[in-house]
């Protein structure tokens, strides 16, 4: 690995790092399986020759968030105890790397049980997996459940890592997440305001409608508000949807495209051209920030 793990710091948002995390394992069942020819994770009705293992909760969570991961692979195989594992996958740019041990109780229960999770990849992929777990979880994945042995047991295996800075590594990533995330909605929110702005300047347009651009700017604040409570609901799917929507009913509103009307006779005023349009269509300020009604009769 190029950098060392981190512990309690992050670099860069967009910079690659290896972070190290805790979790707690709060749910274990029987329900998958490791393909004895390949060590590759597998569901309980696969039909080959397999082992039992039990995955646990929250990595059962890491990898359902991941997007199109590579099939799992064992590194260390499940023994007589079926918790105690460590397997591997990759997500794009993303390496994932789970370690499942007891801390407690001899193992014999699952609240013994936790994960050591090393994140390989871009600040921002990292942080968004983070968020999404914790968002998906019933139970602080960094609250152990004896927090006595799990302090005795990253004392012992993982002395870089303390109690108190893991749930501070957890933490920043979601804060870090919520921030990128809150900062895109302002995006957007300029976005409308500044195509509301275009549009109200222009009565008329060949190729282009002012009461379905109107309608699209109306939605687009909808699906800004939409955008809005997902995010302070934790639900970042909902979010990136609505971002999606808002986009899309800009790009119909612009004049500049010209394309709610099907007509090719596309007449713009060069006036327009004191307000530019960047690739988000956000406006790009300028000195004169006055906005001219425009007749276009006079241009014809």
């Amino acid at each position: 690995m190029d950098s060392e793990p981190a512990i309690g710091g992050m670099a860069a948002f967009g910079s690659n790092t290896n972070v190290v995390l805790v979790g707690q394992v709060t749910k274990a069942k029987s329900n998958h399986k490791v393909e004895k020819a390949t060590k590759l994770l597998r569901n309980d009705r696969f039909p080959g020759e397999s082992n039992v293992v039990y995955l646990g909760n929250l990595a059962a969570a890491i990898i359902g968030a991941l997007e199109s991961p590579d099939t799992p692979e064992f590194i260390q195989l499940p023994g007589y105890n079926e918790q105690k594992w460590q397997l591997q996958t990759v997500s794009g740019p993303l390496t994932v790397t789970i370690t499942s041990d007891s801390y407690w109780g001899f193992g014999l229960l699952t609240s013994g049980y936790l994960n050591i999770i090393q994140l390989t990849g871009p600040q921002g992929v990292i942080a968004r997996l983070v968020f999404d777990l914790v968002a998906s979880s019933a139970w602080q994945p960094w609250r152990f459940k004896h927090v006595i042995s799990a302090r005795k047991y990253l004392a012992k295996s993982y002395p870089n890592i303390t109690i108190d800075g893991n749930e501070k590594l957890w933490s920043t990533y979601v804060e870090v997440c919520r921030k990128e995330t809150s900062e895109l909605i302002s995006v957007m929110s300029n976005a409308i305001d500044n195509v509301e702005r275009k549009v109200n300047a222009i009565d008329k347009l060949d190729g282009w409608s002012k009461s379905k651009a109107q309608v699209s700017i109306a939605s687009a604040k909808y699906d800004l508000n939409i955008a809005k409570e997902a995010l302070a609901d934790q639900n970042l799917p909902s979010v990136e949807r609505a971002v999606s929507r808002i986009e899309a009913a800009l790009i119909e509103a612009n004049p500049d495209n010209a394309m709610n009307e099907e007509n090719d006779g596309l007449i713009v005023d060069k006036s327009l051209e004191s307000i530019n349009f960047d690739e988000d269509l956000v406006v790009k300020p300028t000195e004169d920030e006055s906005i001219p009604l425009i007749d276009l009769t006079e241009a014809e």
